[in-house]
């Protein structure tokens, strides 16, 4: 049978191997040949006989036929498949990156991880009771979890609050430094991201002392230390544990619980924050109720304000103040009449509301108690 030159493919492993029909030797290591096998009914199928020194097989491609095999095919194909999925997932991490970063990220990033021992024992200057209630109230579990917390992920997937609630401190600080203020989706898988890395690149406190220096307060002022001058007109280490609970208390929003704009929303929210702390074990009950009970006497001090510019206040039924910078470059104005608790019946309430919280916390501590006692004398008697 004569083989002449075709569209398909044979490999020969025989160097000496003559092609049938030529009359002339051409030593070849493959060549083209269609080798047609009839079937029974006069059909030419298209399939290739193996021969001696030679490998064949079924060819999809009118132009060649390829040598491998079908497992090797199918690892071809899969390889395909991961290096397109591989690199489709490179692009959207690059478009959600350029979505929710900064244009300045790089600078921001590196400022956040730089070591400053100023930093690490700036927490350790103020107050613990400072620090404990910002933790209580804003994150419980900061010491425990790793960047992110599934638990409060959890808590606010099932209260239907996907774009907010469940952030830690971390996720609030890269939120606050290097992210831009979309409420997206993918900007919150973006923080997610950039919070498990600061928790692996840098220590819990400074996490929390940068975060402490960093946040927003209200009234256009960020970090604790300003903060603390501008309601209480005093540095952060001389705040009481009421004073340190109404800062922390106005962090979620601070607009809209700023003392100064609602008095006793200010002490509702005090409360909540002495509730926290005695909740995860950073206070007992009797001194949160000492706090509660205390009369604050915040104070607007703002040395920032310039000559000519009037600091207006919107208090609820009280009209509204004006003040205007004094002698000694501080915008002063002592409102101990409008804090004067004893006189707001808002305040009353929440007091009873705390003291029957802590009954309610007593009874239960001591029904946990006794059972305790009842478990102990049944494994006696046995």
């Amino acid at each position: 049978m004569n083989c002449t030159a075709s569209n398909h493919l044979l490999f020969t492993t025989s160097p000496n191997l003559t092609l049938r029909g030529d009359r002339s030797p051409k030593q070849l290591l493959f060549f083209f040949c269609k080798i047609p096998t009839p079937s029974p009914n006069g059909n030419i199928p298209q399939t290739y006989q193996t021969r001696q020194n030679s490998v064949c097989g079924r060819v999809h491609s009118p132009h060649f036929c390829s040598s491998q095999d079908p497992i090797e095919k199918k690892t071809h194909v899969i390889t395909e498949i991961l290096v397109l999925f591989v690199f489709s997932l490179t692009l959207l991490c690059i478009r959600l990156l350029s979505n929710a970063l900064l244009p300045d990220f790089p600078q921001r990033w590196r400022s956040l991880v730089a070591f400053s021992e100023e930093a690490e024992a700036r927490v350790s200057a103020y107050p613990s009771h400072l620090w404990k209630a910002i933790v209580a109230y804003e994150d419980r579990r900061f010491f425990s979890h790793f960047g992110v917390d599934p638990v409060g992920i959890a808590r606010a997937a099932l209260s239907l609050s996907a774009l907010g609630g469940g952030s830690t401190i971390t996720q609030q600080l890269v939120k606050n430094t290097c992210l831009k203020n979309e409420r997206t989706f993918s900007r919150k898988i973006v923080e997610m991201v950039l919070a498990l890395t600061l928790e692996r690149t840098i220590s819990k406190w400074r996490i929390l002392s940068l975060y402490m220096s960093k946040i927003y307060w209200g009234h256009g002022i960020y970090g604790v230390e300003s903060a603390s001058i501008f309601y209480f007109g005093k540095h952060p280490s001389l705040l009481c544990l009421g004073e340190s609970a109404l800062l922390a208390g106005i962090i979620p929003a601070p607009e809209l619980r700023s003392p100064f704009r609602d008095c006793s929303r200010g002490k509702t929210f005090q409360a909540r924050v002495l509730k926290r702390m005695v909740e995860v074990g950073f206070l007992d009950v009797e001194t949160a109720l000492l706090a509660v009970k205390q009369s604050l006497q915040p104070r607007i001090n703002c040395p920032e304000y310039s000559d000519g510019i009037l600091l207006q206040l919107s208090l609820p039924n009280k009209g509204l103040y004006w003040a205007s910078k004094g002698k000694q470059g501080h915008v002063q104005l002592p409102i101990m009449e409008i804090w004067d608790w004893e006189k707001e019946s808002k305040v009353w309430e929440v007091m009873e509301e705390m003291e029957n919280w802590a009954c309610r916390l007593s009874e239960l501590k001591n029904n946990n108690f006794r059972l305790k006692l009842k478990g102990d004398e049944s494994r006696r008697s046995l």
